[in-house]
């Protein structure tokens, strides 16, 4: 892949966005909110990609994926009102269909569309199924760090200061109770990533999200992660209860551990 079929991409892809602009003020700060995502996911990428030698035309590849790993967002925010994913709004299956209706890829080899079809397609499962393609494989988990760290900050700040500035798109229409799904807290104890099947509330969504540091594949994932205390400030939002701090405490020694 070479940088001008990059560039090309680029240019569709601010055009696309340009078509959700809207007079919904609410509508509108969701819009630029995933417009910034995408950027510094890219930013995210390029920096993980240097930890690791990444060879420049993987990186262009990866890139790619990066810009178009929310693509469906747009519509699925204007169309359907949410982030929520469903039977009828999921924006990875949504992405999809926008890449193959505007045809995106068409620049790029065929081994090169699937690559980035394959990164967009797996990017937000809670579990990547077994892949056997290590080409793939490290690109995915490239893909997979950069977008969670940036989530994570974004959620992070979005907890923090709620009660000034709420987003119920960011809240996935889950009710804020201070209960909590002892499945949750069953899987960040044993040290696994919590199922989104399982989230019943805000807290659960809290702590499905806190426990993507079980997943995150690069010891500069976990440097970024915890230079800037996105898990400690999500933390410090939720009931301290002893099964919250005990979930914190096992997330804490888990990222000391891979520093």
């Amino acid at each position: 892949m070479i940088e001008e079929s990059y560039n090309n991409i680029r240019t569709w892809y601010d055009a696309y966005v340009l078509e959700f602009s809207s007079e919904d003020s609410e509508i509108m700060i969701n819009i630029d909110l995933l417009k910034e995502h995408a950027s510094r996911v890219l930013e995210n990428v390029k920096e993980l990609a240097l930890s690791v030698d990444l060879d420049e035309s993987n990186l262009f590849l990866l890139q790619t994926a990066a810009l178009l790993h929310d693509i469906g967002r747009f519509e699925q925010l204007v169309k359907h009102g949410t982030y929520a994913d469903n039977e009828d709004s999921n924006h990875i299956q949504i992405g999809l269909n926008v890449i193959e209706e505007h045809k995106v890829l068409e620049g790029l080899e065929e081994d090169e569309r699937q690559l980035v079809i394959d990164c967009v397609s797996l990017h937000d499962l809670s579990e990547l199924p077994k892949i056997t393609d290590e080409h793939l494989l490290a690109l995915i988990h490239l893909l997979r760090d950069a977008d969670r760290i940036d989530v994570l900050r974004i959620v992070s700040d979005y907890y923090t200061h709620k009660k000034v500035h709420p987003n119920r798109h960011l809240d996935m229409e889950l009710k804020d109770m201070p209960t909590i799904a002892k499945k949750i807290g069953k899987a960040i104890m044993a040290e696994k990533v919590a199922r989104r099947e399982d989230v019943e509330t805000v807290n659960d969504l809290k702590l499905y999200q806190m426990s993507w540091v079980f997943d995150l594949n690069h010891k500069r994932s976990f440097k970024l992660v915890s230079e800037n205390s996105y898990i400690k400030a999500i933390f410090e939002t939720l009931p301290k209860n002893d099964s919250v701090i005990d979930m914190y405490r096992n997330m804490k020694i888990y990222m000391e551990n891979q520093l």
